[in-house]
């Protein structure tokens, strides 16, 4: 048995031998290879003439963005980003540098790329680790040539791709950069908004586009009748939208949807027969599925009342500043959702639910009361015992269904609404309007005061 041991070692060490030999490139030292390969790889991201689009995902809780930028030799880096006006760019820095591998790593503080990193931004983003958007500032390259540069993010490990900007000109122009970006701003507009059904054949998935977060989800029901949330994260492009990764729909994969402009009917990229189709959910339903912002200027004088107390606590027993108070599914429930942050350490968003259950009567009508459920973080559960947190969800429904409240909703447009007005039913004064744009500081705080 030893002799036969010791053939079989002296083969392996044999073909080692072989292998090594006929590979001239595993002779070099490591760090000769890295270098070759940083060096090539500053060539690919210096050779684009209009610079790259970056997909940039942070958290999986959102989808992703779109981020500009055009590498030099000297480190220089010009960035813009579709969160900013089309015409908007910075100059900032970056490096390549070795850690297990070549890291792209963008240095030097630049609120146009920083915006998906920092902990708080101006449109509340906040992810369920509470880490703001949770984008990253260096990337391990994983493979690079002239046609893409795939990446991940070294701290949260999101699939990054940056790829060429093409167009006419051989030079960068603001003209270039901010075409593109406007082609996805009209894109945007029409993509991501509202109910689709996913069809593939006599197969049909209902989904949901989030506009503000760039996710659809669906429901799944199991056989005793759990309900369970899946969200499919996508970025917009001129061409249409993309998935974060190719999803699955009766054994068919699917990667995005094309545009199709006076159209409300996509054809999946790369044709296969799946169709995403938007639709129109009663308006009832699109106040539960969607996220209503909530101002002082759209309360009526009943909830302005509680929700002057609620701030007043806030500010002087909780110390916080509200940035934003949502009404719809924030996260993953039906509910209240708070966004406090800290009057003099703002660097991230507590975030603060209350839940609800609800009946929907007819099409424009829902009864929903306070099911005494707050989100398992542990925030809600602190401001409702400190800082009068249940003054904010008492016009919207009483606790438990005893002291549920109807609503009445109305619209300005079913098909595309701006905003929802909730009357409730009996209580001419309990009226309040929340909207779908994206609304912070709604009491006018501000965290430059």
């Amino acid at each position: 048995m030893m002799k036969k041991l010791l053939k079989a070692t002296l083969l392996l060490a044999a073909l080692t031998v072989y292998t090594s030999c006929s590979d001239d490139n595993d002779l070099k030292d490591p760090s000769e290879r890295l270098q070759e390969a940083t060096a090539k790889y500053m060539d690919i991201l210096t050779s684009a003439p209009n610079g790259w689009a970056m997909t940039m995902y942070g958290d999986l809780d959102f989808g992703g963005f779109n981020v500009l930028c055009k590498f030099e030799k000297n480190g220089k880096v010009t960035i813009a980003n579709e969160k900013f006006a089309a015409d908007t760019t910075a100059v900032s820095h970056f490096k390549l540098e070795q850690s297990s591998g070549v890291v792209l790593s963008f240095d030097e503080y630049c609120e146009l790329f920083h915006y998906f990193s920092d902990p708080v931004n101006n449109d509340g983003y906040n992810s369920q680790t509470e880490n703001g958007f949770g984008a990253d500032l260096e990337f391990r390259i994983i493979s690079a040539s002239a046609d893409s540069v795939v990446m991940r993010g070294k701290k949260h490990d999101a699939k990054i791709v940056m790829t060429p900007l093409t167009d006419d000109t051989t030079e960068i122009t603001d003209s270039v950069w901010a075409k593109y970006l406007r082609e996805v701003a009209a894109v945007a507009k029409v993509m991501q908004k509202g109910s689709y059904h996913m069809i593939n054949g006599t197969d049909t998935l209902q989904l949901k586009a989030n506009r503000s977060n760039r996710v659809f989800s669906y429901v799944t029901v199991d056989t005793v009748g759990n309900r369970t949330k899946h969200t499919i994260p996508y970025i917009i492009t001129p061409k249409g939208l993309t998935f974060y990764e190719p999803f699955t729909f009766g054994q068919k994969t699917v990667k995005g949807f094309n545009y199709a402009s006076g159209s409300e009917k996509y054809e999946q990229d790369g044709g296969n027969g799946i169709i995403l189709e938007k639709f129109t959910p009663n308006l009832n339903q699109q106040l539960i599925d969607g996220a209503w912002f909530i101002s002082e200027d759209g309360l009526g004088t009943y909830s302005k009342n509680y929700w002057k107390t609620f701030r007043s606590s806030m500010l002087n027993t909780g110390n916080c500043y509200i940035y934003y108070a949502v009404i719809g599914t924030w996260r993953n429930r039906f509910g209240l959702t708070i966004g406090p942050i800290d009057k003099d350490e703002p660097s991230g968003v507590f975030i603060t639910e209350a839940y609800f259950d609800y009946e929907l009567i007819g099409s424009n009508q829902i009864r929903m009361w306070f099911n005494g459920e707050y989100d398992e973080i542990g925030n809600g559960e602190f401001f409702a015992e400190n800082c009068k947190f249940d003054f904010a969800i008492f016009p919207f429904g009483g606790r438990g269904k005893t002291t549920a409240k109807t609503f009445t909703l109305e619209t300005d447009d079913v098909k595309d609404p701006s905003y929802i007005k909730l009357k409730e039913r009996g209580n001419s004064s309990n009226v309040i309007t929340v909207y779908e744009k994206q609304i912070t500081f709604p009491f006018g705080d501000s965290i430059n005061q």
